[in-house]
């Protein structure tokens, strides 16, 4: 593991009605020699009011935003992050454990301006743009456009709270005020998705959402589309999506997890879907992760198939992978 040169470390997030949950995400990333920054986008259950109590004790700035999408308010906390320093946004639904802290280190040890998605020179950041305003696939946008250099493949953090499971819609039960909020929200967190992954209009019609709603097809894609289309859709790449295109920047910077953070083999893990590992290329992508010292395999995750790399086979199971075969050597 590289030894540390500390040159100051924010770390900053964004939160939204989750009272129950926020004390235990911020005491998972505390660290005494990091300032932490948290924008509250409204919260009507004593969020906020709960912050302003753990403040002092988790060297925690807070601030609000009302009605701020999380790609607004993670903007407003990164340029509150001091001047010179690494920025690392976290997660406010999760809770962290150690590697969170390790990769940390071990990015900010390499010099690099932009060493892991997640992390990055706070000036730097904000001199490529900061974080749109996009309340869907802001992070994906964020990661392809600011550039990343290193990807380490390591578990480091669970949900707090049950998690959406990535349908398009979002969850919008969190932020509703009524029913017509709720719709609302989940039109906009769509256009969102569209402009975020910089999808053609093919690439979100061939969504599995959309795929197994072909009635959405005759009218509200087509519409939806559109309006994303004159919004403006983020595109950084002419064959691929930022989806794909920001799984190409961690597959061309993986690095062996346990040399490099001492990540045991049940959090050594890499996975990516199997489509978009074959848009990349197949052969490529499983000589990168072997190179990162990780055994691949394909396996069933939900409703996809998926490309693995695990240090440990034992991970497998325990990560929610099934049917899963190892990948022959060449």
């Amino acid at each position: 593991m590289a030894a540390v040169v500390f040159q100051g470390l924010c770390l900053y997030g964004t939160v939204l009605n989750s009272v129950n949950t926020v004390e235990a995400s911020v005491r998972s990333v505390y660290r005494p020699d990091a300032e932490i920054v948290v924008v509250d986008g409204g919260s009507r259950d004593g969020t906020y009011e709960r912050l302003l109590e753990i403040a002092k004790d988790y060297n925690v700035k807070v601030y609000r935003l009302p009605g701020s999408t999380r790609g607004r308010g993670r903007d407003y906390a990164l340029r509150m992050c001091p001047e010179g320093s690494y920025a690392a946004y976290f997660d406010l639904d999760d809770e962290y454990n150690a590697y969170f802290h390790r990769a940390i280190e071990w990015g900010m040890a390499t010099g690099s301006q932009r060493p892991l998605p997640y992390l990055a020179k706070r000036d730097y950041a904000v001199a490529r743009g900061g974080w749109r305003d996009l309340n869907y696939a802001e992070d994906i946008e964020f990661f392809t456009r600011v550039g990343f250099d290193f990807h380490v493949p390591v578990l480091f953090r669970r949900p707090l709270s049950r998690p959406h499971g990535g349908r398009p819609l979002g969850d919008a039960r969190r932020y509703m005020r009524g029913t017509l909020s709720a719709v609302s929200r989940s039109v906009r967190n769509v256009i969102d998705l569209i402009r975020g992954n910089g999808f053609k209009y093919s690439e979100f019609a061939s969504l599995p959402y959309i795929r197994r709603r072909p009635y959405l097809l005759v009218a509200p894609v087509p519409l939806i589309y559109t309006v994303a289309l004159v919004k403006g859709i983020y595109r950084y790449d002419p064959l691929l999506n930022n989806y794909d295109l920001m799984f190409k920047y961690m597959v061309s910077g993986l690095v062996d997890p346990i040399k490099e953070v001492g990540a045991d083999g049940d959090h050594a893990v890499f996975s990516v879907l199997l489509s978009t590992a074959s848009r990349l290329g197949l052969n490529w992508v499983v000589a990168k992760v072997r190179s990162a010292n990780l055994k691949p395999y394909t396996c069933g995750q939900g409703d996809s198939k998926v490309l693995v790399g695990v240090a440990s086979s034992e991970a497998l199971a325990s990560v929610g992978f099934r049917d899963c075969a190892e990948v022959d050597s060449p």
